[in-house]
């Protein structure tokens, strides 16, 4: 079927292109939002999804530009300090004129695609979107996709350990495995939605689109609390030959480097080859007994070409090779050996894009993903004891719960034990240890997938979107573990004036082993007052409101060596609403926002112990629980326009979360109860200041206290649960400056936790402590 379906549309779009076309001129001028003339913008004209044109505006704003007669367009212009405008324009049969008005920019404004599928500005975007740029990534000197995603506002990002080490990511109080994670379009989360943020290095990013909210009306599983798209490094056809990349060293023997060939030839082939990698010693290799590096090789590979005028295809690969150790809780004195952990990830996408008629394009997309884990340890390491002195009380709804106020050696804690304590305090220890034991958890994971989804134009600026998307998963270690969907999806979005916009949209997917699902979406919003000059220049609002769905992964579906197959798991659900205002000032120099969220998940998947009362059997199994509400309010503003050199941005996020019913026996999750990891409180600070070849960067990110559990099993003389469930707050800066030496090299310094805070990203697993990078970033073109 597959074959057939591809055959066919490949010869669709061979036929199609071999048509003689006439082709028609396109003109008009770019203007900004008082109406002045714009200069120097970039204006690109693109045909199924490839630039087959481009030009730059002269002192009069104007730009011209050529395609085949008949043929749908799309028109792009971006210049420096604005948002990018996009403008889908339906096939004509002579020449014709499309002025264009480019609004202030955004930090990080871009053209978005996660939001629709289908590129847009993110001016006409109703949804709650936060574009991160490689310029923005540079500034930040993110080593990872995980230190990209801590200044995005309302996801909360916590590692176990060093660069390298495990990272979950819980967008709006949603669990960890609640969020959908595209590269270049591709699926990569693996069943049942996990992903490590850490794995994705930062020098393979042009830029990262996340959507906030649930988003299974376009994208079906896993995309529950947000889809986060990281697009890798591309050309387009009318660039030039280049070699650009970074090369970085510092703190413990930390190197990082990327490499990038790109360019384009004729107008209709483009091509990009990199490479990036990057290696450390670790932050706390002086404290183990063994090495704790981490290494990570990546090359992504991409071409794209024109087929005639009314089609094109996109091919490409990216395959990634990561190893690092385990190297345990090591603020408690756990110090591991014999921990590995290694990923060996594989993407390959085909688009076929063609177009029909002068109002109508379509894309077929086949991809694949692939993951080699492995996760393992010797377990050779003697049995440790802990012991530490704690505040709060046991088994109390958060904050008043356990939280450490120091470690205490075996003869303080045996004469505490019998002391007479300060009021709320008291002593706990792991009585029998905390064991070490031997594993060997290998996985084999696999993913191809068709989907094709086509695109009506009607009427004035409206879009019709209708597709078919099938999927297969399966355990290549398991021939039984098997999941097949099939989904059909549409979406329509209007627009009314160029200044109210909506979106409705619905998707049904088919699960095998499981029911079908109906996930629908609404989106609306637009300008109560529309961009322009003034002390108030501009008001937009918007609101939503979807559902979300989520599969249950192989281990929770079929069971494994530790827990039974619950083979009458239920998907789990989710419902979320937003509703935003967006107020720009003093010219559109300063923007702030306000969004209110509230997320409700159903029948989320909680591990059943091996209880008696709940486990005659004694083996633990999955089951479906009532869930868990998260509410609350995202903040930010900015000074988007420079002000003597200075740009800035700020965001605040409060996000309560409770847990409604659980099946735990542990008190720390019990219901009324704050999910785990998730803050209540944070924020950010950026300040940017750029100045002919000089800039500098200062960033801050606050984090709140949060509930949390060691895992350890401390227990309290009287063997009563004394586990530690508040984690500190912590707050981390950064500082930057780069020189721009000449036109092909930047040199830069970039410090990270200047004031050497000393925190717990996850309860045991110590953050990064201060560390600083030197480097280079170059760009050669003839």
């Amino acid at each position: 079927m597959l074959r057939i379906a591809l055959g066919s549309l490949f010869a669709v779009c061979l036929s199609v292109s071999l048509l003689a076309q006439q082709t028609v001129t396109v003109t008009g001028v770019v203007r900004d939002a008082s109406g002045a003339l714009v200069s120097g913008a970039v204006v690109q004209l693109s045909v199924a999804d490839s630039v087959v044109s481009a030009a730059t505006t002269g002192n009069d704003g104007r730009y011209e530009l050529r395609v085949a007669a008949g043929v749908p367009f799309t028109l792009i212009a971006r210049l420096a300090g604005f948002g990018e405008e996009v403008v889908k324009v339906t096939g004509v049969e002579g020449d014709t004129r499309r002025d264009l008005r480019l609004q202030v920019g955004r930090l990080a404004d871009t053209v978005v695609v996660t939001a629709t599928r289908s590129p847009e500005s993110l001016a006409r975007i109703t949804q709650s979107v936060t574009v991160v740029t490689a310029q923005e990534i540079d500034t930040l000197g993110a080593a990872s996709l995980a230190d990209v995603m801590r200044f995005v506002p309302g996801v909360a990002v916590e590692s176990s350990g060093r660069e390298g080490a495990p990272t979950a990511l819980f967008a709006r109080g949603g669990e960890s495995d609640y969020n959908l994670v595209l590269i270049d379009g591709v699926r990569v989360n693996m069943s049942g939605g996990t992903f490590d943020f850490s794995r994705v290095a930062a020098g393979e990013i042009e830029r990262v689109e996340v959507v906030r909210g649930a988003q299974s009306a376009l994208y079906g599983s896993d995309a529950m609390g947000a889809v986060v798209h990281v697009i890798t490094k591309r050309a387009v056809a009318t660039d030039v030959p280049r070699l650009s990349g970074s090369f970085e060293s510092g703190s413990f023997k930390t190197t990082r480097a990327d490499a990038w060939l790109t360019g384009g030839d004729r107008d209709r082939l483009d091509y990009t080859l990199g490479v990036a990698a990057r290696r450390t010693d670790g932050a706390f290799s002086s404290r183990l007994p063994e090495d704790d590096h981490f290494d990570q090789t990546a090359l992504d590979v991409s071409v794209g070409n024109s087929i005639g005028p009314r089609a094109s295809f996109r091919t490409g690969i990216r395959y990634s090779d990561a190893d690092g150790r385990l190297a345990g809780q090591i603020a408690y004195g756990i110090l591991n050996t014999g921990g590995t952990a290694e990923t060996k990830d594989f993407n390959w996408l085909l688009n076929l894009n063609h177009t029909t008629g002068a109002r109508y394009a379509g894309t077929a997309t086949v991809n694949y993903y692939r993951a080699n884990n492995l996760s393992a340890d010797t377990g050779t390491d003697p049995t440790v004891n802990v012991y530490a002195l704690l505040s709060g009380t046991p088994g109390a709804i958060f904050p008043d719960g356990p939280r450490l106020v120091r470690l205490l050696t075996a003869s303080e804690f045996n004469s505490l034990a019998s002391s007479t304590l300060p009021a709320g305090q008291f002593v706990a220890s792991t009585p029998f240890g905390f064991g070490d034991f031997p594993f060997n958890s290998r996985t084999q994971f696999r993913r191809p997938a068709f989907k094709y989804a086509g695109d009506l134009l009607w009427g004035d600026g409206q879009r019709l979107t209708v597709g078919y998307e099938w999927e297969r998963e399966t355990n290549a270690l398991e021939s039984s573990q098997e999941l097949t969907n099939n989904a059909v999806f549409a979406q329509q979005q209007f627009s009314v004036g160029d200044r109210w916009f909506a979106m409705v949209g619905a998707r049904v997917d088919d699960k095998s082993m499981y029911d079908a699902f109906f996930s629908p979406r609404v989106s609306a919003g637009g300008y109560l007052l529309p961009a322009g000059p003034g002390a108030v220049s501009s008001v937009k609002v918007f609101g939503n409101i979807g559902k979300g769905i989520k599969s249950p992964n192989f281990f929770e579906r079929f069971g494994g060596s530790f827990a039974d197959s619950s083979p009458d798991l239920k998907v789990e659900r989710a419902r979320s609403m937003d509703a935003g205002v967006e107020i720009t000032l003093a010219d559109q120099r300063v923007r702030t926002s306000a969004t209110v969220f509230s997320n409700h998940y159903r029948d989320q998947i909680e591990f059943r112990s091996t209880s008696p009362f709940f486990a005659p059997d004694g083996q633990p199994d999955y089951v479906n629980i009532a869930g868990s509400n998260a509410h609350g309010l995202e903040l930010e503003g900015a000074l988007q326009r420079p002000y003597t050199g200075v740009t800035a941005a700020v965001t605040y996020a409060y996000v309560p979360t409770e847990v409604i019913e659980t099946t735990d026996l542990d008190a720390q999750f019990r219901p009324g109860q704050p999910l785990l990891r998730r803050p209540k409180h944070s924020g950010t600070l950026r300040i940017d200041y750029r100045r002919g070849p000089v800039g500098a960067h200062w960033d801050t990110r606050i984090v709140g206290q949060r509930h949390d559990s060691s895992f350890i099993g401390l227990l309290t003389p009287a063997f009563t649960s004394g586990e530690i469930s508040v984690n500190p707050g912590y707050t981390v800066s950064g500082v930057g400056v780069e020189f721009r030496a000449q036109r092909a090299a930047t040199i830069y310094f970039r410090a990270d936790n200047l004031f050497d805070e000393v925190y717990e990203g996850a309860l045991g697993y110590p953050g990064m402590p201060r560390s600083a990078m030197v480097g280079v970033r170059f760009n050669i073109q003839p």
